[in-house]
């Protein structure tokens, strides 16, 4: 609830996200490439970028920016799913480039 109220409030608020919030979509991260990491799970089916859908949280985020609660989303993937989601791309950055909008 404290969250939920601060975002409300905020005239400024940012989203910043890494590659945990595409698993769901079954997109790996690198700890689960990793075969000697504790996250390493053999035999779970990953997809490529092009063939995943949205999670819900890239949903979710996509509602919050339409909604005015998002302002920016900066993430560190390259995968295009906030854009598949409708997240508009003038207002993201992703930090490590973009296969989506290579103008980024």
């Amino acid at each position: 609830q404290i969250l939920a109220d601060l975002v409300r409030r905020s005239k400024a608020c940012v989203a910043y996200t890494g590659a945990g919030i595409s698993t769901a979509s079954g997109i790996s991260d690198y700890a689960t490439k990793a075969v000697n990491s504790a996250g390493h799970v053999q035999g779970k089916p990953r997809r490529s970028p092009y063939e995943a859908e949205p999670s819900l949280a890239h949903r979710v985020l996509t509602a919050m920016h339409a909604a005015g609660s998002l302002k920016h989303w900066v993430q560190q993937n390259h995968d295009g799913l906030p854009q598949k989601a409708g997240f508009p791309q003038q207002d993201m950055n992703e930090v490590h480039g973009a296969w989506w909008d290579p103008s980024n």
